[in-house]
């Protein structure tokens, strides 16, 4: 099955830094939202969004990235 990550952009509500009166803020930064294994990108950000840390929580804009190739996490 692929494999897809997502990110949400625009604006944000949870970015938490920016957020400090409780409304939503442009940001121009990418906020990683998780990653999953799924038939399609609809089914990928309905998975996304009931992560454990996603749930409940409103996105404005949400990019979904099929991940083409194996990739591992690499330490410096």
């Amino acid at each position: 099955m692929p494999h897809y990550i997502g990110i949400e952009v625009g604006d944000s509500a949870y970015t938490e830094f920016k957020m400090k009166d409780g409304e939503f803020h442009l940001t121009e930064d990418g906020i990683y939202l998780g990653d999953v294994e799924a038939k399609d990108k609809d089914d990928a950000y309905r998975k996304i969004k009931r992560l454990e840390w996603n749930r409940g929580r409103v996105f404005h804009k949400v990019l979904i990235f099929e991940v083409k190739n194996e990739w591992r996490m690499v330490e410096f």
